[in-house]
């Protein structure tokens, strides 16, 4: 929802500037619209088709509902009413399933192995989550799916459950799917946190669907009928993921199915056992497979009790050099029950585990795999596992308790929700997870004749930080760091302390598991170790992405004290402590040079040069190489983000070692060569001085005629910053502007000094200032012939993009400068742009709760620039805000006044004291207290405006390259 006309958007950039403004379709248009004080012109803001009310309201023209009687907007959906449930009221699950968000809206726990939801059955971006608000059909119920991804894969184990009354097919995209499937509306459809429910109006059937953090529990109640089916298809796929073997077993005597399903994709080796549970009797199974010379689905023989192989199908055809797939790669089983002469409520229970089916218990032995995951329902029904996940999710969103704006507290609370669907349980009960080290699951014999493709390395191990052989701290995947450093993980160490220690454990385990590769002809090499995170899931690392983005996670935890705290509660000694925490230092070290590194992209050429360089195509490209005429198109970002990186290690190499540790000083001056890629000039009579730009192999920033060193090429025009695919990930050179965050006084410094080059009276930040006011303000040119907008290009503000991550700490750096007024009138202009509470409510990819943690923190009044423990404040959103910190205190945010119109800050108070700094510390909120804010619909320009109320100075160490910058440079 929009803040209306009378307050936003750039009320105060555009007072000082005299902006205009964008319609839906970023068109420039002229606006005119009177400031609360008088001066300059505001953009328009859509209000629909609601009445503007007065603040006070006045009976019939009253926007607010009554706190005693809360309105659950659901849109058309009927809100879910069932015992246990209080905040998660709110929490709408649909917020993101349009647009462009990829989040899904079915049944899981925090940070749960299984995602239960719903299946479409369409192939495409928009269904990258297996679900897409804008089509009302469904095939099924599958039991992995990624959170706001922008790759697509899992969707592991579809669930269907048919009768004789349709045969309704959706076959998009492969004939491997085929798939039985019925339409909906949205209106017979409901969900909540854990919880999901529709009518699947082909076949009359109710689908219900909730979870434990392992085990997905299904309730199918079916209308009488001559044949009644629940189908498991474990062939389903869909995007970048590929089935590679499936095997299904029919357990007669004990009234369950076990298999598995293989699967290569995004990530390469994945594999998913399961045990299924019903509780009526099964009627019988027939299992059906896709017949590869026919082409289509056939039914295997009916006295079959199982299909494929326990061992898994694929062989090895040597002559041929190629792996053959099973011929019951693609299986399915039709599990039908008695409903000729009633209709039946079906229970399922289906557990996950990537180790094994694993031991029944029947042979005295332990049970392990996914009997043991299956352990967490055990003597209960549906109701009961419903009620649980209920109750896990209101003990966590609980832990913050928000009053006011009724429509924003629906948005807030399911941006909590989403904040906690990544970061997933990978390890079974026991602590055993499978971890697949180099090859495909496709190819698991690899390819000689390639010459490249290695056989498949992979292992069960076991989560033991400490190495005394017993399992002990819960690991964690499903780690999308450039996405979720930036305030997913922040959010976590307030509110999941514990798991958030876990996560880095699991971070920890990534870099240090051993394995022996094999070459292309399968002969083995000396032993190795992994790297921390970039982008993993399903134990592999998948490369997607860049940075070394676990260093901030590992930062924070160190200097939280949450990995000490932790590590004491699982009983291990000060010695085990002193040990993993040396052991972390020396993981991020190991990737962060060049002779250790094991996959960071460039790292060597970085440490030696303190910037990557970049160069033009010297080969033909495909079309996705053609996005871009430079070989690699993210470079200057590369140099950025490792700087961040750096600072990152050497602030964690200060808590364990202490700063007269060498490689401290090694990585504080390293993390100043973000300034490597600034360039102060730029040929004449080009306006684009002061900017971040790539540099090429002779160290010369690519500009105005440039031509390359190495092939002698160049690119047919001239660099400005809103070009996109030039040296940024994402991004352009406006959004990657201010991507310093750990070093924001620095870079406000650096820019001085370019000023004062050119205008020797500069004021100290002025340039700083007035970049950020023109990148809020001039819009880029979407029709410009020669420049290529991402997909990714979504919820603008002037050149800032909400919907992508780079830019979402921009909005709160005006308090560097001491105009924080013109932070709250930032955050207020993206809050408009992305956020509201419908499908199409996120603005971009959600990627495991990043946008909707934003989301979070601006509601609360503070966010993480620099994804640690100094927070900048922001504008509350609600009029109470009280957090749970644990030990029976609370931290309390209060904003008098507050409305859609007063964003304005006008004074605070921090425990009864006058208040006028800019930030907070990690401290002073976990300590408990009283944040109190008086809101008004005008700037108090005063409030925060002092040098002494600006966050503090994190600059470290020197910069070392600055010899080496090309002429005119400084």
């Amino acid at each position: 929802m929009k803040f209306k006309r009378t307050l936003l958007s750039m009320a105060v950039i555009a007072a000082t500037l005299g902006l205009t403004a964008c319609d839906d379709d970023t068109h420039n248009i002229d606006v005119n619209v009177t400031v609360p004080d008088g001066d300059g012109t505001l953009p328009p803001v859509d209000e629909g088709d609601k009445p503007v009310c007065p603040p006070t309201g006045d009976g019939d023209c009253d926007d607010k509902p009554s706190t005693e009687n809360p309105v659950i907007d659901m849109g058309v959906h009927i809100p879910v009413d069932l015992s246990g449930m209080d905040v998660t009221r709110y929490v709408n699950p649909f917020i993101g399933t349009g647009n462009l968000g990829n989040t899904y809206p079915g049944a899981t726990t925090p940070n749960g192995m299984v995602q239960l939801s719903p299946n479409n059955g369409s192939n495409g971006w928009e269904y990258i989550s297996g679900y897409y608000y804008h089509d009302a059909r469904t095939s099924g119920f599958s039991h992995t799916h990624l959170s706001g991804a922008g790759a697509g894969d899992l969707n592991d184990i579809l669930v269907m459950p048919i009768n004789s009354r349709s045969d309704f097919m959706i076959n998009e995209g492969s004939a491997t799917l085929n798939l039985e499937a019925s339409h909906f509306k949205h209106k017979d459809e409901q969900a909540t946190a854990g919880y999901y429910k529709v009518e699947l109006l082909d076949y009359d059937i109710t689908a219900e669907l909730t979870a434990s953090d392992r085990v997905g529990v299904h309730r199918y109640t079916f209308p009488r009928d001559t044949k009644s089916e629940i189908i498991v298809n474990t062939g389903f796929k869909l995007n970048w993921d590929y089935t590679s073997d499936s095997f299904i077993r029919w357990d007669k005597e004990n009234n369950r199915l076990i298999g598995h399903r293989l699967s290569d994709g995004w990530a390469a080796s994945q594999k998913e056992y399961f045990v299924m549970e019903f509780d009526q009797p099964i009627k019988n199974v027939r299992f059906a497979y896709y017949d590869k010379e026919t082409k289509q689905y056939v039914n295997a023989p009916a006295d079959f009790t199982e299909i494929g192989s326990i061992k898994g199908s694929q062989t090895y055809d040597a002559v041929n050099d190629r792996d053959v797939f099973g011929k019951y790669q693609y299986a399915r089983a039709y599990v039908e029950f008695d409903t000729e002469k009633q209709g039946l409520a079906v229970e399922a229970k289906l557990a996950l585990s990537s180790t094994a089916i694993g031991n029944d218990g029947t042979n005295k032995a332990p049970l392990t795999g996914a009997f043991l995951n299956l352990t967490e329902v055990d003597n209960k029904n549906f109701d009961d596992v419903r009620l649980e996940a209920t109750n896990e999710w209101e003990a966590l969103l609980g832990k913050v308790k928000v009053e006011g704006d009724e429509t924003y507290k629906q948005t807030f609370y399911t941006a909590m929700y989403h904040a906690f669907l990544g970061q997933t349980t990978h390890s079974d009960i026991d602590g055993k997870y499978y971890r697949a080290f180099q090859g495909r699951n496709a190819y698991p014999n690899g390819r000689p004749s390639w010459g490249k493709e290695a056989p498949l390395v992979d292992d069960v191990r076991l989560a033991d930080a400490n190495n005394d052989g017993k399992a002990d701290f819960t690991r964690y995947d499903t780690f999308s760091l450039w996405d979720t450093y930036r305030n997913v993980q922040p959010l976590a160490s307030i509110f999941t302390p514990n798991a958030l220690a876990d996560v880095v454990l699991s971070m920890l385990s990534y870099a240090e598991e051993e394995f022996t590769p094999l070459d292309a002809a399968g002969t083995a090499s000396e032993s190795r170790k992994g790297r921390l995170p970039e982008w993993t899931f399903k134990g592999n690392e998948t490369g997607m992405m860049m940075g070394m983005h676990s260093t901030p996670v590992i930062y924070d935890v160190l200097a939280k004290g949450i990995l000490d705290a932790r590590m004491t509660e699982l009983g291990f000694s000060q010695a085990d402590q002193n040990d993993i925490k040396a052991r972390l230092i020396t993981a991020m070290v190991t990737d962060a040079r060049g002779k250790t590194s094991q996959g960071v992209s460039w790292i060597g050429e970085y440490e030696k040069n303190g910037w990557v360089p970049a160069q033009l195509h010297d080969t033909e490209t495909d079309s996705y190489g053609k996005h871009s005429p430079f070989k690699d198109s993210w470079t200057a970002s590369y140099s950025l983000e490792y700087s961040m990186n750096d600072w990152m290690i050497a602030k964690s190499i200060a808590l364990v070692f202490g700063k007269d540790d060498p490689r401290y000083t090694e990585f504080a001056n390293r993390s100043n060569n973000w300034q490597a890629q600034f360039d102060f000039g730029g040929e004449a009579h080009t306006p684009w001085k002061g900017w971040f730009k790539a540099r090429d192999n002779n160290g010369q920033f690519i500009d105005k005629n440039w031509t390359d060193p190495i092939t002698g090429g160049n690119t047919g025009k001239d660099w400005r910053p809103d070009m996109f695919n030039w040296a940024f990930s994402e991004s352009n050179g406006w959004q990657y502007f201010f991507s310093v965050q750990h070093d924001i006084h620095g870079l406000k410094d650096l820019m001085t000094q370019a000023d004062r080059k050119f205008n020797p009276e500069a004021k100290e930040g002025e340039l700083f200032a007035a970049r950020l006011d023109e990148y809020w303000s001039t819009y880029p040119d979407r029709n410009a012939g020669d420049n290529q907008f991402p997909v990714f290009n979504t919820g603008n503000v002037g050149q800032h993009v909400q919907g992508n991550e780079p830019d979402l700490h921009v909005s709160y750096l005006y308090n560097y400068v001491g105009q924080p007024w013109k932070t709250q009138a930032a955050i207020a202009a993206s809050t408009n742009v992305c956020y509201d509470n419908t499908a199409d409510g996120i603005c971009g990819n959600d990627d495991f709760g990043t946008l909707s943690s934003w989301f979070v923190f601006r509601a609360l009044g503070f966010y993480p620039v620099n994804a640690g423990s100094i927070y900048e404040i922001g504008t509350p959103m609600f009029e109470t805000a009280s957090i749970d910190v644990g030990n029976g205190q609370s931290f309390n945010v209060v904003a008098k006044n507050v409305s859609r119109e007063n964003i304005f800050i006008q004074n605070a108070t921090f425990n009864g004291k006058t208040f006028n700094r800019t930030y907070l510390t990690h401290e002073e909120i976990m300590y408990g207290g009283d944040l109190v804010f008086t809101m008004g619909d005008t700037p108090n320009k005063q409030w925060g405006a002092a040098a002494d109320s600006t966050p503090p100075d994190t600059g470290i160490g020197e910069f070392l390259h600055e010899k080496s910058l090309p002429v005119g440079a400084r």
